[in-house]
């Protein structure tokens, strides 16, 4: 593997990593979208999200995450494929642990998702393009006062 394939491939980790750390900050994390992005979020094996649009995106999300007083993103099993100088595709796994509130009770929610993702490098910079979102295991308890 060439020197440039793999400052690509870490470039393609740190937009990955860098969205989770971004937590629930869905207008941040709204900027490693392409303008045209196309998301799909499956949940139970159902499409749940088709959103088409760095606004759209931003838009659903907020308000999905809207009551999240908190959230936690573990990445792993990542892949990447390098499809030519500016495209790649991702394939990652990641535990996201989400901290709600509903009639004054907390509840912790993990779940377990895989991305893949098609990124595009534009102006020097990885984007991701499309992404495609399987909330594969859900796991929803309530925290004890």
């Amino acid at each position: 593997m060439s020197l440039t394939e793999l400052e690509a491939k870490d470039a393609i980790r740190e937009v990955i990593d860098r969205f989770s750390n971004l937590e629930i900050d869905v207008p941040a994390q709204t900027s490693f979208f392409t303008e045209d992005t196309h998301v799909m979020v499956h949940m139970n094996g159902t499409l749940a999200m088709d959103i088409h649009g760095a606004a759209e995106l931003e838009k659903q999300f907020s308000a999905f995450t809207g009551g999240v007083k908190a959230s936690q993103h573990l990445n792993g099993q990542q892949v990447i494929t390098l499809n030519g100088e500016n495209e790649a595709t991702d394939t990652h796994y990641c535990r996201a642990t989400l901290l709600t509130n509903e009639n004054d009770q907390d509840y912790i929610t993990d779940n377990y998702i895989r991305y893949t993702d098609t990124l595009v490098k534009i102006n020097g910079e990885w984007k991701i393009k499309v992404r495609d979102q399987y909330f594969l295991m859900t796991e929803k308890r309530a925290i004890k006062a």
